[in-house]
């Protein structure tokens, strides 16, 4: 590991709805959703439709293109140790709810399944 700060971590998620996915991570995070966005020790959760997701058309594997995009991003002097956990946290619900879901951060190597990328093209761990 380095001295570097983890700041920011963008997760696709393949189904649902940003309502559903917020009702998900509330109820794990034990926090609550104002508007799109929650604070949790530190952390911004939030949960929006990917503007790049094409409409009622399957996408497939190409993640960048699922609609639902959770984004964290951390004050400035957070903890590294809790962004990997949170977004760890974050990753194993949507998978637990039956979602795929695949991160786009630069500690992805320090995430379950390298933020779940190594998921792609198989079944749910």
């Amino acid at each position: 590991m380095t001295d570097t700060q983890y700041l920011y971590c963008k997760t696709f998620v393949e189904q649902g709805t940003t309502a559903s996915v917020m009702a998900t991570l509330a109820a794990t995070l034990k926090g609550a959703f104002s508007r799109h966005s929650m604070t949790v020790g530190g952390l911004v959760v939030e949960v929006r439709r990917n503007s790049d997701a094409p409409l009622d058309i399957p996408v497939g594997d190409d993640f960048v293109q699922w609609p639902v995009l959770v984004e964290v991003d951390a004050e400035e002097n957070q903890d590294r140790d809790l962004m990997v956990e949170t977004v760890g946290t974050i990753l194993r619900t949507l998978w637990e709810s039956g979602n795929r879901a695949i991160c786009a951060c630069d500690f992805e190597d320090e995430l379950p399944w390298s933020g779940g990328i190594e998921l792609l093209g198989t079944s749910h761990p």
